[in-house]
């Protein structure tokens, strides 16, 4: 009978492993969006994250979750065929409920999945700003608040709002009569202590010079670039008063609009800025814990590195930034971003661009610029 017993547990716990198996399989094949995971964070703590922004891969389309001490921020959510796909990442995250939900303008690759999340999980709050549109995919997200007795709250710049320790600011639109929905783009900047993100929907050049106009505090570590890096926005007189140490890009891969457009790449190559695109790696997240940036995404394609905002980055490298030239030994190779330094054979090093690369021949001389050691290599 004990033998029996045994090999009927042996087959159980066997027959379980192989569903358990096909099922994750399943996940990875037919899932849109995959949870990233974090793997050496050396710099903080999972404890020490105060606020985390996820750039969800929804196609040529855009959806952000911001989470903050379990209290939750989803800003649009694709196309409808997102919308379920959408809903189970923010379960994933441990979400019962959204404290914040907002619909930056009635376009479908933003709204479209937007009633499917608020039928599926309680929302507190809806913001948008007020447009003429009535296509049938807006008017099922308005019946969806209202159905779900969801507080309807008219965008107002310079309106500010909290969740967890992180709060948002209401920046944009400044005025009305747009022609077409791009430029009634909630437009919002996101902020935890030191460190800032601010999220553009699809506004324009017309609303950024409206921002800029209005003299904003616009300046962000982060920009989630708008219009999936279309060159009708992202001008050079938005992004130099931003003045970004990253720029995210959400579009799809190969899609029929070309996003992101080249004169956008050479706009964020001007100024230096890291770039990274949800149709190359994928989900793409963020954490900080109010001083430090983390990022990482789905397809594990980001290195995870911890950034020191350029704010905080006073001290001067070994060589100058625009020396190109490079030492004959490359001993270390330090991060102009992270401030972090590694071994040449380091992942980190390898997977660094070339214009954040600055060298060192002794480890002394990267400690006394002010670079930290990587936790992987530990150079």
């Amino acid at each position: 009978m004990k033998f029996k017993k045994s090999l009927k547990i042996t087959i159980c716990a066997f027959i379980t492993i192989i569903v358990c198996m096909t099922f994750t399989g399943c996940l990875e094949n037919c899932v849109n969006i995959q949870t990233p995971k974090f793997n050496n964070l050396n710099d903080f703590n999972d404890s020490d994250i105060k606020l985390k922004v996820s750039f969800l891969d929804v196609g040529q389309g855009d959806s952000i979750l911001l989470s903050s001490d379990d209290e939750f921020v989803l800003v649009d959510a694709g196309e409808k065929e997102y919308g379920e796909t959408v809903l189970d990442y923010i379960k994933s995250q441990g979400a019962r409920s959204l404290k914040y939900v907002i619909a930056t303008h009635p376009h479908s690759d933003h709204v479209g999945g937007l009633s499917a999340v608020i039928n599926g999980i309680e929302c507190e709050n809806f913001i948008t700003s007020e447009t003429d549109q009535s296509t049938t995919t807006w008017l099922n997200v308005l019946r969806a608040v209202d159905k779900n007795d969801v507080n309807y709250i008219d965008s107002q710049p310079g309106s500010t709002y909290s969740f967890g320790e992180a709060e948002f600011t209401v920046l944009a639109p400044l005025s009305d009569g747009y022609e077409g929905y791009n430029n009634y783009s909630v437009v919002i900047k996101a902020t935890c202590s030191n460190i800032s993100y601010l999220l553009c929907g699809d506004a324009e050049t017309i609303s950024e010079k409206e921002m800029l106009k209005a003299k904003e505090d616009l300046s962000a570590d982060v920009i989630k670039l708008g219009h999936h890096g279309s060159s009708t926005s992202s001008s050079k007189a938005f992004i130099k008063a931003v003045n970004p140490s990253f720029a995210i890009i959400s579009c799809g891969k190969n899609n029929d609009y070309g996003h992101p457009h080249k004169e956008t790449i050479k706009t964020l190559n001007d100024f230096n800025i890291t770039y990274y695109r949800t149709d190359e790696v994928g989900t793409i997240v963020s954490v900080t814990d109010g001083t430090y940036l983390k990022f990482s995404s789905s397809t594990g394609e980001i290195a995870n590195e911890t950034y020191i905002p350029a704010s905080e980055n006073s001290s001067k490298s070994s060589f100058d930034t625009n020396d190109k030239t490079q030492p004959d030994k490359e001993t270390y190779i330090g991060n102009k971003n992270s401030k972090i330094f590694h071994k040449p054979d380091c992942s980190g090093a390898k997977n660094m661009s070339d214009k954040n690369k600055v060298y060192f021949n002794s480890r002394e001389k990267a400690v006394k610029d002010g670079y930290k050691p990587c936790g992987s290599c530990n150079p």
